[in-house]
């Protein structure tokens, strides 16, 4: 096949696949606008279903302190929106376990952790949140939980 044609060639794919990457993020933008709550209420549902959550797991009233990873969500595909957040959960003044979460977005109403790893979970297997958070969080995560690269 001669330059030509390989341009030719090019220029149809381009052709036919930018519009197919235009679609796919509208659908993208679309699933984010109908699941990630409105702003004037997402601290507080977020903080709501962390506390939950955590308040169950150790059977018992707790206070949470959160801090967002990346401001805005990950989408991929048409699964719910995800966050990352590193938490603190506190018994009183004292931190009683401190990890790495992700969370999705679900219908504007709420937030479901789909996966935490604790500090000492990090700690003892630095490697194991490479599965499970972007790649370009994990150094940030290992750091607050202070583990080895």
């Amino acid at each position: 096949m001669n330059l030509a044609n390989r341009v030719i060639v090019l220029f149809v794919l381009y052709a036919l696949i930018s519009p197919l990457s235009v679609i796919a993020q509208s659908i993208s933008d679309a699933h984010i606008e109908d699941n990630v709550p409105d702003e004037k209420v997402f601290k507080k549902f977020l903080a709501r279903d962390i506390q939950k959550y955590f308040s169950t797991k150790w059977n018992k009233t707790i206070q949470i302190e959160y801090e967002l990873l990346r401001d805005a969500p990950t989408q991929s595909g048409v699964a719910y929106p995800k966050y990352y957040l590193w938490v603190k959960i506190l018994d009183g003044s004292t931190i009683i376990e401190e990890a790495a979460v992700r969370i999705a977005a679900i219908n504007k109403v709420r937030f479901e952790i789909i996966e935490h790893v604790s500090k000492g979970e990090i700690i003892r297997d630095p490697k194991k949140i490479e599965t499970i958070f972007p790649a370009v969080l994990c150094d940030d995560i290992r750091s607050r939980a202070g583990a080895k690269p």
